[in-house]
């Protein structure tokens, strides 16, 4: 008996959608060069994820990639993915740290959404409040678009047990991503107990690499995959995983 749930193992192997991932060469704090980029998605095939939304950091008054530089590492990427004969998709998207012009850019193209569907994936400060986030999202959401918000376990408003806020985030239809590294403790023990106890409430809906490189920050998934599977129902791995994903994307 795993800790969530029954011990059923899934067969996920080669399903993963991985839907945060900073693999577009030059264009934020991600892959540096597309040398870079490459390898990452040859690690990111071993480990049995086929579809990659590339997600580069766009920041307020920042020098940001426009959605047409970001279409075309997209294709540069998938060209490389095909000549490589590997079954994989790779789409446009943004990692949005919000701020209040961020719904006006969205409607104007200037940010791009996840898979060009209405689902953006959204940052925060982590010291921001637990009101501003909420009425932040909410605005999102009044403006036609579908938050998922990035790596949920680093904003300190939120993480506080028994997480009131994130269930109403999720009551609201705010969607939640966990980073596999914290599932893991990459990023240490309290974000690696955070989302421990998120996953046993079943408050996550989706776990992004969040990759930045080929080395220590690559998009690996194997040994999250390992742990979700003998603390979390099978369902619920594939929900995970990429169930969720396949909902939106395809």
């Amino acid at each position: 008996m795993g800790l969530f749930g029954k011990k059923r193992l899934p067969d996920v192997k080669n399903r993963i959608v991985d839907i945060h991932c900073h693999i577009l060469p030059g264009v934020d704090d991600g892959a540096k060069s597309f040398e870079q980029s490459k390898a990452m998605l040859d690690i990111a095939y071993e480990q049995g994820i086929r579809t990659i939304i590339a997600t580069p950091h766009h920041m307020p008054e920042g020098r940001n990639a426009s959605p047409e530089q970001i279409e075309e590492q997209v294709a540069r990427l998938q060209s490389y993915a095909d000549e490589c004969h590997y079954d994989m998709d790779i789409y446009v998207g943004n990692e949005i740290y919000y701020h209040e012009e961020a719904a006006d850019l969205l409607d104007e193209e200037k940010i791009c959404t996840l898979a060009a569907t209405n689902y953006v994936l959204v940052e925060f400060s982590p010291m921001d409040d637990a009101r501003y986030i909420r009425n932040s999202l909410g605005h999102l959401q009044n403006m036609g678009y579908q938050p998922i918000i990035a790596h949920v376990e680093r904003y300190m408003s939120l993480v506080k047990a028994p997480f009131d806020t994130i269930k109403e985030l999720r009551q609201m239809g705010v969607l939640i991503q966990v980073n596999a590294g914290s599932i893991t403790g990459f990023f240490g023990k309290h974000s690696k107990d955070i989302a421990e106890k998120l996953l046993k409430l079943k408050l996550v809906d989706f776990i992004g690499t969040d990759a930045h490189s080929d080395g220590g920050r690559a998009p690996k998934m194997k040994e999250c995959i390992e742990i979700l599977q003998k603390k979390c129902s099978a369902d619920y791995v594939e929900q995970l995983l990429y169930a969720n994903a396949e909902e939106f994307i395809l």
